[in-house]
């Protein structure tokens, strides 16, 4: 049997050659095309919620006040109506008056006989009471209650009952961006690709939580200053209201040595003893006073303490929910980038 045998001369050769050159081509042509990779699922990422941060209302605290006593106003009146008798209340309260400072240990006739206007002045700006004014203002701190009746009292508040206060304060930490990337993040250019895109997403509700925390940090700075501002005129406040009760004292002080004066000659036991109510009722009243602005000052640095706590509260809470709202967006991206990644991989690598 004849067989056939295919001959392959070297113009077969040369047409081989130029085939397989050509495959090769077409082959590099197609490796070198540039690959694209696209994650428009970032594109429904959602944006950053809104976060109010309004002003809170704050209530100026009630400081109470010191009232002057009904029955020594009464008396005034009598003694000021100038027909020279006094009706038997009035005749009651200066015979508890009397029997009171003969009981006194503390020996002031010499205070009380050189008592005025001035005197009583020094009294009452002094900043503490010194010799004799001492013992006496000891002596006085109870009183009969027949006595005591005759007195300025103070009138406190409801908001004098304060409860134990803390302040906390609570730092919030702001989580960066690519905090975790790399535990996420592979390498090639899929990986890179997808990463891109999630950064890209994640750009405006970065921009978003920092201008909100921004806000919240401005808003809280400028509360701390108003309360500052509010303590300091609550302050002033409360000094022009001491500095009103002190004429008030001075006026009332003033009428007793005056009608003392006026009886000296008709009645010097009375007018001894009047003399003797009037340094007794300045020194009381000092001390009436220095408890109320003590107690009043307590208050308002409470209150202003209570203030920077709420406003402090605020600031936390609303940071806090800025950066939930925030970990939420994140926490979606992080998972279509978990998904980027896995496409990625089941591509081959990244590549």
């Amino acid at each position: 049997m004849k067989k056939n045998f295919t001959i392959f001369t070297p113009k077969s050769f040369r047409f081989l050659g130029f085939a397989l050159f050509a495959l090769l081509l077409v082959n590099c042509s197609k490796d070198d095309d540039p690959v694209t990779f696209e994650f428009d699922e970032f594109d429904n990422l959602g944006e950053l919620e809104d976060v109010d941060d309004p002003d809170p209302e704050f209530t100026d605290p009630d400081l109470g006040s010191v009232e002057t006593s009904v029955e020594t106003e009464a008396m005034f009146t009598d003694f000021e109506d100038g027909s020279g008798d006094l009706d038997d209340t009035t005749k009651n309260n200066l015979t508890a008056i009397g029997d009171f400072s003969d009981g006194l240990t503390t020996n002031i006739d010499d205070e009380a006989q050189a008592l005025d206007a001035a005197g009583i002045e020094a009294i009452l700006n002094a900043s503490e009471l010194t010799g004799d004014y001492v013992t006496l203002a000891a002596e006085i701190e109870s009183l009969p209650a027949s006595v005591a009746a005759l007195f300025p009292t103070l009138v406190l508040s409801d908001d004098y009952i304060r409860a134990a206060q803390e302040q906390m304060k609570a730092g919030i930490v702001i989580n960066d961006l690519k905090l975790n990337l790399v535990s996420q993040s592979n390498q090639g250019p899929c990986y890179d690709a997808a990463l891109i895109a999630y950064t890209n997403a994640m750009k405006a509700p970065i921009e978003k939580r920092d201008a909100q925390i921004s806000v919240v940090n401005t808003n809280y700075n400028n509360r701390v200053t108003a309360a500052d501002t509010r303590y300091t005129d609550r302050l002033a406040i409360l000094n022009t209201a001491v500095d009103a009760y002190k004429v008030e004292i001075l006026d009332a002080a003033v009428a007793l040595l005056a009608y003392a004066a006026s009886i000296k000659d008709s009645n010097a036991g009375l007018a001894a003893n009047l003399r003797s109510f009037a340094l007794i009722y300045v020194v009381k009243t000092y001390t009436l006073l220095n408890t109320y602005k003590t107690g009043a000052t307590s208050l308002l640095v409470d209150r202003k303490a209570t203030e920077l706590v709420r406003v402090e509260t605020i600031k936390t809470e609303k940071t806090q929910l800025i950066q939930s709202n925030f970990d939420a967006i994140k926490a979606k991206a992080d998972a279509l980038l978990a998904t980027a990644n896995g496409t990625c991989h089941n591509q081959g690598s990244g590549s």
